[in-house]
């Protein structure tokens, strides 16, 4: 082999290595077919770098949702609108004589097993001890929507207490006290069998005459007693 071809080969040779290579900023020198000398400027790759736009996910907020307050309910008080019934009048008198209700005091006509006077004796030793009773247990029947009225004579400067009870089918009775010119001086609020005027405030006449009861049966119906107290 000449020289000349020696040379050539190893020239291929040597590029073919360097081309397998990565080369970044660096200068190959080397001769070429005819003896002449160049020079190869390797240049860096240039990476292109391309922006991608950002997405962005909006989620729909619901809208808010306000509630108003819940309703309360105010109980109204019971005015007594019962169906007019057909009234009774009975004059019960006035009667200062009798025995103060204490611990161990029974109304007339007084029987364990008898649920009108029974429960009027045990609430007249409840809400009128010291009171003395004024009338007799005034007993009647009334059916749904009736009413009776009670008249008792009445003294100036006395106090007064007025229990009613309703027998075992009343479910609500309910009493009123009336001047002697029909104005309601007090009435019962409670939805109840056992009524009784006086205990939110003092019921003290200053008239001579008459007051009445009225005695409405708001609910259900059957026996009933009315009983007025007085104290001084």
């Amino acid at each position: 082999m000449s020289t000349r071809a020696s040379v050539m080969t190893v020239v291929r040779v040597g590029v073919t290595m360097i081309a397998g290579l990565a080369l970044t900023d660096c200068v190959v020198r080397g001769t070429g077919s005819y003896g002449t000398t160049g020079t190869i400027n390797v240049q860096p790759a240039q990476a292109t770098v391309v922006a991608q736009p950002v997405q962005t996910t909006v989620v729909a907020q619901p809208a808010p949702v306000y509630q108003n307050p819940a309703a309360v309910a105010v109980a109204q008080p019971n005015m007594y609108a019962a169906p007019p019934g057909v009234g009774v009048g009975v004059n019960m008198g006035v009667n200062v004589g009798f025995t103060p209700v204490s611990a161990n005091w029974v109304t007339n006509g007084y029987a364990e097993q008898d649920f009108v006077s029974y429960h009027m004796s045990l609430r007249a030793r409840q809400f009128a001890a010291g009171y003395m009773p004024v009338t007799q247990l005034f007993r009647s029947s009334m059916g749904q929507g009736q009413r009776q009225y009670v008249t008792v004579d009445a003294q100036p400067g006395r106090c007064y207490r007025i229990i009613g009870v309703g027998g075992a089918g009343v479910r609500d009775l309910d009493l009123r006290l009336r001047d002697m010119n029909g104005n309601v001086l007090d009435q019962d609020v409670a939805t109840d069998n056992f009524p009784v005027l006086g205990l939110q405030r003092p019921l003290c006449l200053n008239w001579q005459g008459t007051f009445q009861i009225e005695v409405i049966m708001y609910s259900g119906g059957g026996e009933f007693g009315v009983q007025a107290f007085a104290g001084n």
